[in-house]
C-alpha cells in the first residue's frame, strides 16, 4: 500500500500520519493543496454545499512512479486533478479503480457542481473498478434506481461498480446486484464516506475477497467510520465484529 499525492510546500505536515502507519508516500510539488469546505443542510448529511478553496496542479503520466501493485486507485477530488491521459496511463501499471467525482465535480468560481463531461465515457472504459454516490449516478445515467444505474455504468467498461448511499452500498458485478446495509449508531463523520468505502473495498479485493465479501467488509467499516469525524481509527477486529452484528 502507498500514496501518491501533491502538496504545497507549507502543507507537508499533513502526511505525517501516513508515516506513523508506516505507509510509503510519494510527494510531488504543487502550488496549492486541494481544500474543500462542506456545509451540510440536513440531519442525514445528504444535502450539502461544497466549495472549492484550492486545487492541486494536475497529475501527469510522468508523475506516476515505477511501482508494482495489484490496483491503483485514482482518488481525485475535483475534475482536472487526474486528466484522462493520466488515468489511461495508470492502466499500464495495474487494474484501475476510479472515483467518478474526479471527473464529475467541476468548480465554477469556487462553487462545486456535478456535471457530465464528454470524456467521462472514455474514463469509464479505462477502469476495472468504479465508485460513485447516488447523486452522481443519477446525473450520469438519469436513473434514480441505484441498481439500474449501477448496471448501466457497468455496461460502459468497469467490471465492478459500487454506489454509496446513506442507507446502503450497491454493487453491480457480472450482471448481478448485491447490497449491503449501512448501520451506524449515529452520524458524526459523513465527510469521507465514499473515500472510506472505496479504499476498504479495493483493499479487500487485493486480499482475495470476492466482490460481495469486500462489499460487506466495506459496509461494516464505513458504518463505524460514520460514527465519528475524521479517518477510521478502529481495528480489523472492530470491523469483523460489526460484520457479525450486521448479519
Amino acid at each position: 500500500m502507498g500514496v501518491i499525492t501533491k502538496l504545497a510546500e507549507e502543507d507537508h505536515h499533513l502526511i505525517d500520519q501516513f508515516g506513523d502507519e508506516q505507509i510509503p508516500v510519494w510527494v510531488l510539488p504543487s502550488k496549492q493543496t486541494t481544500s474543500i469546505r462542506n456545509v451540510y443542510h440536513s440531519s442525514d448529511k445528504e444535502s450539502r454545499t461544497c466549495t472549492c478553496l484550492a486545487a492541486v496542479d494536475a497529475f501527469s503520466p510522468e508523475n506516476l512512479p515505477n511501482i508494482s501493485t495489484k490496483i491503483i486507485h485514482a482518488a481525485a477530488l475535483i475534475n482536472g486533478e487526474i486528466p484522462l491521459q493520466t488515468l489511461q496511463s495508470m492502466t499500464r501499471i495495474a487494474e484501475v479503480g476510479l472515483d467518478i467525482q474526479g471527473f464529475m465535480r467541476v468548480c465554477h468560481d469556487s462553487k462545486m457542481v456535478l456535471e457530465k463531461p464528454d470524456e467521462l465515457a472514455q474514463a469509464l472504459n479505462s477502469v476495472t473498478y468504479l465508485k460513485t454516490d447516488a447523486s452522481e449516478a443519477e446525473i450520469f445515467t438519469a436513473k434514480t434506481n441505484l441498481a439500474e444505474a449501477a448496471l448501466e455504468m457497468a455496461m460502459m467498461g468497469p467490471k465492478e461498480v459500487v454506489i454509496s448511499h446513506n442507507k446502503e452500498l450497491v454493487l453491480a458485478c457480472q450482471g448481478k446486484i448485491h447490497r449491503a446495509p449501512l448501520t451506524p449508531r449515529k452520524i458524526n463523520g459523513r465527510t469521507g464516506r465514499g473515500d472510506t468505502l472505496f479504499c476498504s473495498y479495493l483493499a479487500r479485493r487485493t486480499q482475495g475477497d470476492e466482490p460481495f465479501q469486500a462489499l460487506q467488509f466495506a459496509a461494516a467499516l464505513v458504518s463505524l467510520k460514520l460514527e465519528s469525524s475524521g479517518p477510521f481509527r478502529g481495528t480489523l477486529e472492530d470491523v469483523r465484529l460489526k460484520m457479525k452484528d450486521s448479519v
